[in-house]
């Protein structure tokens, strides 16, 4: 099976084209306010460099968020562009769980991605690597203050996400040792992540109709309109 993956929740355009259990191409870097002109230009280059043309592609995934409004309409509208014109499924997968399974070898520990939502709030949710990583609680757009209130006391918590450069201070100051911060590389979704992810709901079955792909927003409606 031929997947083309992409992510555009953060800065980080994240994209992997994988042929079966092979990724064939990938690009993980920031793009700017250009990313509605670049999108379908890095794809079809990704595509080349893969050696699989696009009438080739049997499954697409993207990133559904939460993250960068603007971003997330952009991706997402360029995928369900691509698979509504070949009737082809898609995979819909939550950033969060992306951004936590960079962190999945990290057996029996807490992971906790974070990522920066304005407003002195932040995207998160509490997982578990245990035989497979397992999320243990809601998806949340909180306070800093209420996220480490949701934790509580652990014995090791790995956090991750760009959040990390704006509440480290925070979180040390409530966890002490307990707290580890990855390293900024792995503060975004990784395209190996999202295509495990894909390949996770591709063997569930757990496909949508392109049409019926929206992105995963936890603010309110009436905060996602800019005025």
């Amino acid at each position: 099976m031929n997947l083309l993956a992409i992510d555009t929740s953060t800065k980080y355009f994240s994209l992997a084209v994988a042929k079966d259990d092979k990724i064939t191409a990938r690009f993980h870097k920031p793009i700017g306010p250009g990313l509605s002109r670049l999108i379908l230009p890095i794809i079809d280059r990704q595509l080349k460099k893969a050696g699989i043309p696009l009438n080739k592609i049997d499954c697409f995934a993207v990133g559904l968020g939460p993250g960068s409004f603007t971003g997330l309409r952009v991706g997402i509208a360029a995928i369900k562009g691509l698979a509504f014109a070949r009737a082809l499924p898609v995979a819909g997968i939550i950033s969060l769980d992306v951004l936590a399974l960079t962190q999945a070898k990290r057996d029996g520990a807490y992971i906790c991605p974070i990522i920066d939502a304005k407003r002195k709030l932040i995207y998160s949710a509490l997982y578990r690597r245990g035989e497979s990583l397992k999320r243990i609680s809601k998806y949340l757009l909180v306070s800093a203050e209420d996220l480490l209130k949701a934790i509580g006391r652990k014995d090791k918590v790995y956090f991750s996400g760009d959040a990390i450069s704006l509440y480290r201070n925070e979180i040390v100051g409530k966890l002490g040792g307990a707290a580890v911060f990855t390293e900024e590389s792995f503060w975004y979704p990784g395209p190996r992540e999202l295509v495990s992810l894909a390949r996770e709901k591709i063997r569930n079955k757990e496909l949508d109709n392109p049409d019926k792909i929206v992105p995963f927003y936890l603010y309110p409606k009436e905060c996602q309109i800019s005025r």
